[in-house]
């Protein structure tokens, strides 16, 4: 997979699911969600960023690994940060969206959708991406760590 493609495919898939929570709510009559979805949504982008935040910064601290040095040596480890980095950043908008939701109003709308239907298009749409992103940096982990161990002598 080409690294043009492995960026896109987040945001694709991202677009994908708003666009499909678009039609879901234009098809489905969605009443005012709790306030409850906005305050576990929250959670979950700050612990996203958290975790990514984390991941990263225990990367940094491993300087010495041997598996950290052979991703300095074949180029992955600015991959891997920028891809922690876009973590922390889309779990950050995860989590002020969610803000966001504490303070709709349901008889508000907003073209053919209600406030809180907009709102729950837009929030579908950065779950997914985080998740994808997540995905995609993990999967830039393993790969590393697969070639590593490809490159280790085998003990005879």
């Amino acid at each position: 997979m080409s690294a043009k493609s492995e960026r896109r495919i987040p945001v694709v898939v991202a677009i994908i699911a708003g666009v499909a929570s678009a039609v879901a709510a234009y098809f489905c009559d969605i009443d005012a969600l709790p306030k409850s979805l906005a305050a576990g949504t929250m959670t979950f982008g700050i612990v996203v960023a958290g975790f990514a935040a984390t991941q990263r910064n225990m990367l940094l601290g491993m300087g010495g690994s041997k598996v950290l040095r052979f991703a300095v040596r074949t180029g992955f480890h600015h991959d891997i940060l920028a891809y922690l980095m876009h973590c922390v950043y889309v779990g950050l908008a995860v989590a002020l969206v969610s803000v966001i939701g504490f303070f709709l109003n349901e008889d508000t709308s907003f073209g053919p959708f209600s406030l809180w239907e907009s709102w729950l298009v837009v929030l579908v749409g950065l779950i997914v991406w985080v998740l994808a992103l997540m995905c995609r940096n993990e999967l830039v982990i393993l790969r590393v760590i697969k070639r590593f161990m490809e490159e280790q002598p085998n003990p005879k």
